[in-house]
């Protein structure tokens, strides 16, 4: 691929800003790492199939210049997002005002690897029990914002990087478009930390109410890390629709059917995601109530979802209800 000026000026300002970054500060997370040579990767191939319009040969570009120099953690995410590159071929050629629109977000993010790093020793001193995760910015077929597996927090940058300035006209849906709405910028540190968050919880339960705590928890620990509210979308209606809410998820919380609580985005015809408002609300009442935060803090972060006696006697304590 043949660098540019900007390309090569970009990345010798990343290098001077890291090294700058661990010569004043203290040394990251042990063990941690940060991992973003995928989205580079990503738009030379990119620009490189913008040469042909024969759609097999877009193909070899994408596997050879991005999925065979990608990360682990690309690969992963290919895996548990079921995408390859003819997955992300088609992406790119149906939705090519998205793609112009989400790129300068997604060239940015080197910047935020201090802060990442920051926010994560602040996670370690709330939860000292913390496991460290690798991080990996990918760049994927517009199927997650992000996810995680074991010790690996896996980000689809193309959405976690999008914001209200971003192009979501090309979409049959308004999934992208109420979750990008809510943010004024590209900022990747609430997601980011969302997920690492995921790492060190146990497996998921089966029940709205455990699902719901599963998801709200992070989103919970995630302000009480970063110190101000989280503006997503779901958090913000839910906030203002917390009465009406709270009595209904009250009448579906133990039922296995989540659909109407959670990844609905793309069918929901007021809000989507709402059950992760309860959960953080649910979070957030267990926290407020607890006379010992940093207890608190361990009991939302190790809750046993499976275990139905387990949530139910979380929600009690929670004083929710």
């Amino acid at each position: 691929m043949k660098l540019d000026s900007s390309y090569i000026g970009r990345h010798v300002l990343s290098i001077l800003a890291f090294s700058l970054y661990f010569f004043i500060h203290p040394a990251p997370v042990h063990g941690q790492a940060v991992f973003i040579s995928d989205v580079d990767h990503f738009w030379g191939a990119f620009d490189s199939i913008q040469t042909t319009h024969d759609k097999d040969r877009q193909i070899q570009i994408m596997q050879s210049l991005y999925i065979d120099k990608g990360t682990y953690g690309l690969k992963k995410f290919m895996t548990l997002r079921k995408f390859d590159a003819a997955r992300l071929v088609e992406c790119i050629n149906k939705y090519p005002g998205f793609w112009k629109s989400i790129r300068p977000n997604t060239l940015t993010i080197w910047q935020n690897e201090p802060l990442i790093e920051s926010y994560l020793r602040k996670f370690k001193i709330l939860y000292p029990d913390m496991r460290t995760a690798n991080i990996y910015f990918t760049i994927g077929a517009i199927r997650a914002a992000g996810t995680t597996q074991d010790s690996l927090v896996l980000i689809g940058s193309e959405i976690a990087m999008g914001d209200k300035n971003t192009d979501v006209s090309e979409f049959p849906d308004k999934r992208l478009a109420n979750f990008f709405n809510s943010k004024n910028s590209g900022n990747i540190i609430p997601v980011v930390i969302h997920e690492c968050v995921h790492t060190q919880q146990r497996p998921e339960g089966k029940t709205l109410l455990a699902e719901s705590i599963y998801e709200g928890a992070c989103e919970f620990i995630t302000e009480l890390i970063l110190a101000k509210p989280l503006e997503n979308s779901y958090l913000v209606y839910g906030r203002t629709h917390e009465k009406e809410l709270k009595q209904q998820f009250k009448k579906d919380m133990f039922s296995e059917d989540l659909s109407h609580w959670l990844y609905n985005g793309a069918t929901s015809k007021t809000m989507g995601d709402l059950g992760y408002f309860m959960g953080y609300s649910i979070c957030k009442s267990f926290y407020s109530h607890a006379k010992n935060k940093n207890t608190a803090i361990k009991a939302i972060i190790n809750l046993n979802y499976p275990d139905s006696v387990a949530v139910k006697e979380f929600l009690k304590e929670s004083r929710y209800y």
